[in-house]
């Protein structure tokens, strides 16, 4: 059964895409946002799903799968990614920028999560390389509580 629920979902990004020296170190960029979604929990799985709308009218669709102590992130818009995320590993994911698909290799640090169905957190520390190099470090936190219970 999908129950409706709250979602909190903080970003912590390091972007190295753009540095033209190695002493360059660029600033964090922390950002949270809030949505509306669905959460359907199983013995198996979590699964949550919300959607975004942004001002020049895209809308973008996140899905967010947890089961066997892997997290899978899929976002569906203008562009489209399919994140894997397991503790420790480091795993290759595609992101279609609806020119051509561009491999990425994302590298767990940390990953946790104590979702379930009163909601509960999933924490994940990552890299992103492209093409051998790093290009963001990156931190996430997906909040989730049953809609109208958040404080």
């Amino acid at each position: 059964m999908k129950l409706p629920v709250e979602i909190k979902v903080t970003n912590k990004r390091l972007d190295f895409k753009d540095l033209s020296r190695c002493e360059d170190f660029p600033e964090p960029v922390e950002s949270t946002d809030s949505y509306t979604g669905y959460m359907e929990v199983t013995r198996k799985k979590v699964s949550i799903a919300y959607s975004e709308s942004f001002d020049d009218g895209e809308r973008e669709d996140t899905n967010v799968l947890l089961k066997d102590g892997v997290a899978l992130i899929s976002r569906r818009g203008a562009i489209k990614t399919n994140l894997v995320f397991e503790q420790g590993r480091t795993l290759d994911c595609i992101c279609d920028n609806g020119y051509a698909p561009v491999s990425l290799r994302v590298n767990t640090k940390s990953m946790s999560s104590d979702i379930g169905p009163l909601g509960g957190k999933l924490k994940i520390d990552y890299t992103i390389e492209i093409m051998g190099s790093l290009a963001e470090k990156n931190s996430i936190c997906v909040s989730v509580c049953p809609e109208g219970s958040a404080s």
